[in-house]
């Protein structure tokens, strides 16, 4: 019964409301259809006690707000928000004053309600001075009117007049706590922006430093040494000398260069996954292969056993993690040393573990790893160089693949890094 009271409670807040509508239009419209629909009963109630009371002209009155009610909830329905707001204020300015100066009903009040109703719908000032200077008149007249003049029909009950008085008492806090609700909820936001700024503006120049030293440096490097060649300051045999030094510097770029050019795209773009059945076992190898040039730079030896299991997974995806998890293992790895490939599986995913014997990290580092947003890049044992994207990466990626990413490390041991991806069924 509850969850039945929850789901037409947010269906009935939900009337006309879309996904286009921004955070405070889509709580005006919300706070509208609510309150109409809870005034639909009092009004219909009324309008039926008042004609069998032989108020024939009350009656027609509170069914013409019930009308109005359902109108205005239709209006919303067809997403017309500012007519329905329009209509909100100008059928309860109009029928509330008339009920007052006909019946004497205490509705007076809620004409000051529309007021502070007005100064939350609305931003045009000259609107807003408008409605304002009608209902206050509206109000006055009444005011001004009741005490020198009796009802032109007969008086409500003091029971009734109690009861209009304690529906208005309550419309003017709700209205007043929404209020106080928007300029939190408007606080909220530019304090939310200004630390997206903020966190943008801190990428923005890790992006800047990445590009000004870790990209520029071994390019001017080239450039120094290709200009020394053609000057003849320095021979070809020279230069051969200096060309591995420059391959792996180059290596480096084109992966630094991968990573920054994907990482923005995403934060461009978004990550846009095609998921499709892909043999782990190939992508892995074909990885490998790839970067064959800088682990045998190293000396180091790659232990891997190719398996069976095919996952469902976008395979652009797959080959960036183990590209970018590969390119960590040999940057932090000592010369000949060892890294391993492991697998398993459980019935919905597939393990994939790549185990290195070289640096380690403390474990203040480890726990911050997948957590922190800060770009943070660590030179390897051979100095290499990296742009501090690519664990970023591979966590984004794999959260959109559904899969999980987390490592295990010791200082001066090495460090293992596991990640999951589903498997295909």
């Amino acid at each position: 019964m509850i969850s039945f009271i929850i789901k037409l409670w947010n269906a009935i807040a939900n009337i006309g409301v879309t996904d286009e509508l921004v955070f405070l239009e889509k709580k005006k419209t919300q706070v509208t259809n609510l309150v109409v629909t809870l005034g639909l009963p009092l009004f219909l109630y009324f309008s039926i006690v008042n004609f069998f009371d032989a108020k024939y002209l009350l009656a027609s009155l509170n069914f013409t707000l019930f009308a109005g009610g359902v109108l205005i909830l239709i209006t919303q329905f067809r997403q017309k928000y500012q007519l329905a707001r329009f209509l909100v204020i100008i059928v309860t300015t109009a029928i509330f004053t008339t009920q007052c100066i006909l019946f004497r009903n205490g509705n007076e009040l809620l004409l000051l309600v529309n007021i502070i109703v007005a100064i939350i719908y609305y931003t045009e000032t000259k609107f807003i001075v408008f409605i304002t200077a009608v209902n206050a008149l509206c109000f006055f007249w009444i005011r001004y009117d009741a005490a020198f003049n009796p009802a032109m029909y007969d008086s409500v009950s003091n029971g009734r007049v109690l009861f209009n008085v304690v529906c208005a008492l309550i419309s003017f806090i709700v209205a007043l706590q929404y209020f106080k609700f928007e300029q939190m909820a408007a606080q909220k936001a530019i304090e939310q922006k200004n630390a997206e700024l903020e966190a943008l503006n801190k990428t923005k120049e890790k992006l800047f430093s990445i590009i000004a030293h870790d990209l520029r440096s071994p390019i001017a490097q080239l450039k120094s040494t290709l200009d020394l060649v053609n000057r003849a300051y320095i021979s070809k045999e020279e230069f051969h000398d200096l060309s591995h030094h420059f391959t792996k510097q180059i290596d480096q770029l084109q992966d630094n260069m991968n990573n920054l050019l994907t990482w923005s795209q995403s934060q461009l773009n978004g990550i846009i996954t095609k998921p499709q059945a892909v043999s782990a076992s190939i992508v892995i190898q074909e990885v490998i292969d790839l970067l064959k040039q800088q682990w045998q730079a190293k000396e180091l030896q790659i232990q891997f056993q190719p398996f069976e299991e095919t996952v469902w997974m976008d395979p652009d995806h797959l080959k960036l993690v183990v590209r970018n998890l590969l390119s960590n293992a040999i940057k932090f790895s000592n010369k000949k040393h060892l890294i391993v490939f492991n697998h398993s599986t459980n019935n919905k995913e597939l393990t994939i573990s790549i185990r290195d014997t070289g640096m380690g990290m403390p474990q203040e580092q480890l726990e911050m790893l997948f957590t922190s947003d800060a770009i943070q890049s660590t030179h390897g044992t051979d100095k290499e160089r990296g742009t501090g994207l690519g664990l970023k990466l591979c966590k984004e990626f794999l959260d959109k693949n559904n899969g999980e990413i987390w490592a295990i490390s010791e200082l001066g041991i090495g460090s293992t890094f596991f990640f999951t991806v589903p498997l295909f069924k």
